[in-house]
């Protein structure tokens, strides 16, 4: 499996294959650009996993071997 990032405009195409173009607009306008309240780690990540919340980077360190 491979990452493909894609530019605004192919993610559009394939958003407007199932959505009206105006809804695909204002989607990618909200991921572009998340509030602070949205890029906050919410509490209950520790309250559902029982310890504290990790980076992503410490998840990628640990399971580096399984996407080679």
């Amino acid at each position: 499996m491979r990452f493909h990032e894609r530019t605004r405009d192919e993610a559009k195409a394939v958003m407007t294959q199932n959505m009206p173009a105006e809804l695909a607009d204002d989607t990618l306008d909200i991921l572009a650009s998340p509030s602070p309240a949205e890029l906050r780690v919410s509490p209950d990540v520790q309250r559902v996993l029982g310890r504290a919340p990790r980076p992503f980077a410490d998840w990628a360190t640990r399971n580096v071997a399984a996407f080679r």
